[in-house]
This record gives structure tokens, C-alpha cells and sequence, in this order.
């Protein structure tokens, strides 16, 4: 560990007070951690006036009361180029931000929001300092959400190439596609060292991006202040408990657990419930219209409770038996796997994405044969018929914040 001069800088594209994302979850860690072990750290974020309102003359505002978490506002970020126009606001007062904190480290979590631009100011402002970026989807490859993941026809994306990307971007031309990959390669070039946390995202960034050096793996980790691991549910016999925890939208799947529910359902299957943990962020009333379809399809065998605070989520686990992670997309390190193998429980996912990659390093999870809903049924039955499958010991610790802490460190110090 350094010395406790060495001060650090995390920076997310949002904070969990306001959005509770994996990426915001994993920042916010990393600088409580630091702080915890009496490193000199700071976290900034950033926000929209549809979250908070800014004060008046500033777009700095601070999130804590010792002013280590804050974030600076901005309202005209351009996704598809991660270009941040605001020359004269966000990014002068990101400058001043960084001549106030001077930080011995500068730690990207994302580029959505402070833009590319964002890395050459901090360049420029504090050339000693080091650079590290953590890509925790594929934003730098795919400017569809960083999904690699085709909404209209609902495909998984093997990789982008500019006859793809123009498939999914009608409006842009082929001329915008390759000054969009060249503008981000050039940028990775300021950053002294590019991690991520799943080997499937460290392929599919060196495979298509020009970059100098290899990406760094980082795994991540549980991330819960309390240690503490959920009791195993009491009444295991007479029911299964299936557990769907996350964000809802309808990248994240749900809408094929409830599918899965109703095909067991159709087959004269009972003794499950699901409890489904998260809320709905952003409005799709084909999601909405899905899951009042569910009420109405499963009764009193399936329940939404709403969002939840991290520190809940051992309360939450120890009413279920197994978490079922539907996640379309090429979900490259979801922390609610992490969550639930901590807690020990088993997990049911499909065999895309980073899911069956976390599991088979721990020796756990339930796969299915492919990734649809009828698939999913097939491993939740296996559950009903054999409710020991539920059961989930992995065969080596799950990593915690000062393991996800270490890992970084080496990045930050060596």
C-alpha cells in the first residue's frame, strides 16, 4: 500500500443516490473502501437536472458532508461520439475540480457524461498524474447503450463493424462510425493503465479496438459494508423461492423469468414463488403492461417489491432460495451474482455473458442449455424436482471491498 499522501480520485458517470448502478456501485466501494483503510480518496459523479437542481452560479455540488463525494452537473452530453460540448461549463469546472483535489490518481469508471474530452482535460490540468480506466460494458466498442445488443430484433451482437453499426444507427454514416472508433482509440491512449472485470469484455475490447497495451483484469467483487451472510430460509420444504434482484428494464431480462413462471405454470407445476427486487428506472409500458400481465398470470405465486437498499439485501436473500439471472444481454461482471454466491445462494443463468463465467470460477450455478425462457423453466423445475440444487457452496471466498480494493491498488501504485 502507498504512502497516505497518495491521494485518489474515483470518477462515475452517476452516483447510487441517484442511480444505483453497477458501475456507481463498484466507484462508490472503491472510495469508501480507501477511506476505511486511511487512504486519502474522493469520488465524483455526475448529475442531470432531472435528478437534483443545481445551485445557482456552480455545476458542482457536494454529495457528503466532509465534500469527498460530489458531482458536476451537465444537461448536453452526445452519447453516440461520448463527445462532452460543454467547454465553457461542465468542463471548466471539471478543471477547477481537479486543481482543487490535485489527485495522485485519476480513476475513470466510465466516459458516459465527462466525455472523451474529460480524459484530455485531466491530462492537461495534472500531467504527473496516473490514469486508469475501468470499462465495465462495451460503451467503447458499441454506442448502442454499450450493450452489443441489436433492441429491435433482439440479438446479442458478436462485435461491431461499421455494416452492423449502421443497421442500429440509421442516421449515422459510415464516416461517423470510424471517426467515433479513432476519436476513443485515441483517447485510451492518455490512460496509463485500461482494466476491466471479465475476461469476456478484456477479448472483445482487444479484439476491436487498436490499443497499445493489453487490458488488465480486475475482478469484482460483493460489495456490502456488512459481511454478514444470509441465514438459509426456513420453510424450504414446502416451497421454492426463486429470486430475481436488479434494475428492471428490458435489457435485464425479466420479462423471460416471467415467461419461464408461466410455462411451469402451463406444465401444472406450483410450489414457487418469485419475489422480484428492483425498480423500474426509466418507463416501458410494454415492460409494465408484461408484468401486470404476470399478476394476473401467477397471483399469489409471484411478488414485485420495488427497489431496495444495498444494506437490505441480506434481508431480502434470506427469503429466497435461488436467484434467477435472465439477463439478455452480454452482461460482462453483474454484481448480483457476486451478491448471491456470498450470500449462498444458487444462481440460474443463462450460458451467455459474464454470469457462467463468475459461476464456474467458484465452482456453482445452475446453466441453461440456451437463452430462452423454455431453457430457463427446464433448470427452475431441476430446482422443484431437486430443491438441493438450491443449495450453493462455493469452493473458494468470494471476493469482498478490500479484495476489489487490493486488485486496484496495483493498478493505482505498482
Amino acid at each position: 500500500m502507498p504512502a497516505k499522501a497518495e491521494r485518489i480520485l474515483q470518477i462515475a458517470h452517476n452516483h447510487p443516490s441517484f442511480h444505483p448502478g453497477g458501475t456507481e456501485l463498484t466507484a462508490l466501494a472503491l472510495h469508501r473502501r480507501a477511506l476505511e483503510e486511511g487512504l486519502d480518496s474522493w469520488y465524483l459523479g455526475a448529475l442531470d437536472s432531472s435528478q437534483i437542481v443545481p445551485n445557482a452560479g456552480t455545476q458542482t455540488i457536494a454529495l457528503s458532508p466532509d465534500h469527498r463525494e460530489s458531482a458536476l452537473f451537465t444537461d448536453f452530453f452526445l452519447r453516440f461520439s461520448l463527445e462532452q460540448p460543454e467547454y465553457m461549463g461542465f468542463l471548466r469546472e471539471f478543471s477547477d475540480y481537479l486543481r482543487m483535489v490535485k489527485p495522485d490518481v485519476i480513476h475513470f469508471h466510465h466516459l458516459l457524461m465527462f466525455g472523451l474530452e474529460a480524459v484530455h482535460v485531466a491530462r492537461n490540468t495534472l500531467p504527473n498524474a496516473r490514469l486508469i480506466l475501468t470499462a465495465h460494458d462495451f460503451y467503447l466498442i458499441c454506442a448502442n447503450n454499450g450493450q452489443l445488443y441489436k433492441h429491435e430484433t433482439k440479438e446479442r451482437c458478436p462485435g461491431p463493424s461499421l455494416r452492423e453499426c449502421a443497421k442500429c444507427f440509421s442516421n449515422a454514416t459510415v464516416n461517423d462510425l470510424a471517426m467515433r472508433k479513432q476519436d476513443i482509440a485515441m483517447t485510451l491512449r492518455l490512460f496509463d493503465r485500461i482494466a476491466v472485470p471479465s475476461h469476456l469484455l478484456k477479448t472483445k475490447l482487444e479484439t476491436y479496438l487498436d490499443l497499445e497495451r493489453p487490458v488488465e483484469f480486475v475482478e469484482n467483487a460483493f460489495l456490502g459494508e456488512d459481511p454478514a451472510i444470509a441465514a438459509p430460509r426456513g420453510d424450504t420444504g414446502k416451497e421454492v423461492v426463486f429470486g430475481y434482484f436488479g434494475n428492471i428494464s428490458a435489457i435485464k431480462g425479466l420479462s423471460d423469468l416471467l415467461d419461464a413462471a408461466d410455462i411451469l405454470k402451463s406444465k401444472g407445476r406450483d410450489g414457487f414463488k418469485i419475489h422480484v427486487h428492483g425498480a423500474q428506472l426509466f418507463k416501458d409500458q410494454v415492460l409494465k403492461d408484461r408484468m401486470d400481465a404476470a399478476r394476473e398470470s401467477l397471483g399469489p405465486a409471484i411478488r414485485f417489491f420495488g427497489g431496495y437498499k444495498a444494506q437490505d439485501s441480506a434481508a431480502l436473500m434470506a427469503d429466497v432460495d435461488c436467484v434467477v439471472f435472465p439477463s439478455l444481454w452480454w452482461e460482462n461482471a453483474p454484481l448480483v451474482v457476486y451478491e448471491a454466491l456470498h450470500h449462498g445462494r444458487q444462481v440460474i443463468a443463462y450460458p451467455h455473458g459474464g454470469a457462467p463465467e463468475i459461476l464456474a470460477r467458484y465452482g456453482s450455478g445452475l446453466i441453461a442449455g440456451r437463452s430462452t425462457p423454455e431453457a430457463m423453466a427446464v433448470e427452475m423445475e431441476r430446482v422443484l424436482d431437486e430443491p438441493r440444487l438450491a443449495k450453493c457452496v462455493p469452493d473458494r471466498a468470494i471476493p469482498g471491498r478490500k479484495d476489489l480494493l487490493a486488485g486496484y491498488s496495483k493498478l493505482y501504485f505498482d
